[in-house]
C-alpha cells in the first residue's frame, strides 16, 4: 500500500519509519531548524561564546581560537544564515557581533549549561588567548594587528606565537 505525506507516521515491524514523514519544511521551521545546526558544532559554539562579549575582528578571532581564517570563515558563514550573527567591514578588516536573534539564543543556551561556561578547558582558554589579544587594540578599540600597533612583536601575536608563550609562561 502506498504511503502519502498526509498521514503522519507509519510502522514497519514495529519500528517507525520516516518515509511516511513529508521532508518539507514549512517556512516557519527554517530559522529553527537552522539555529539548531548551527549550534551543532563546537567550533561555533566557540564562536558564539566569545562574540557575545563584543564585535571582534576576523583575526582576533583566529587569535583566540586557534582557528585558521578559512575554518573560521565558514563556521562564520553558517552563524550568518542561521541569523545568529552579523559582520561588518571596515577597511581590510571584517568584524562580527551576535544579532538580537543570537543574543538571545545564545543566553537561552548558555544558560541552560552553566557549570559548562565555567568548567570546559577550551572556553576558559578562549577567553584567556581572547583577552590577552584585546590588550592589543588601538585607542579607538579597533583592531591593530597588521597596520598600526603598538609594537612591531604585536604583530606577530598569531595563533602559533600564543601557544609557544603559553608555553613558556608568558603573556
Amino acid at each position: 500500500r502506498k504511503v502519502g505525506p498526509q498521514r503522519a507516521c507509519t510502522f514497519t515491524r514495529g519500528c517507525f519509519s520516516y518515509r511516511s514523514m513529508p521532508m518539507r519544511l514549512t517556512m516557519p521551521a527554517k530559522p529553527l531548524v537552522r539555529a539548531a545546526a548551527a549550534l551543532a558544532d563546537g567550533n561555533r559554539v566557540r564562536i558564539l561564546r566569545v562574540i557575545s562579549g563584543a564585535e571582534l575582528c576576523v583575526c582576533e578571532l583566529c587569535d583566540a581560537l586557534g582557528l585558521t581564517q578559512s575554518t573560521l570563515s565558514t563556521h562564520l558563514r553558517v552563524l550568518r544564515d542561521a541569523g545568529l550573527s552579523a559582520s561588518r567591514k571596515e577597511g581590510k578588516w571584517s568584524y562580527h557581533r551576535l544579532t538580537p536573534l543570537g543574543q538571545s539564543v545564545t543566553e537561552a543556551f548558555f544558560g541552560v549549561f552553566p557549570s559548562v561556561l565555567a568548567t570546559d578547558a577550551h572556553l576558559r582558554r578562549d577567553q584567556a588567548r581572547l583577552e590577552r589579544r584585546l590588550a592589543l587594540r588601538d585607542e579607538a578599540d579597533q583592531c591593530c594587528v597588521g597596520s598600526q600597533c603598538r609594537s612591531m612583536e604585536s604583530r606577530s601575536l598569531g595563533y602559533r606565537s600564543l601557544k609557544s608563550r603559553e608555553r613558556k609562561g608568558g603573556v
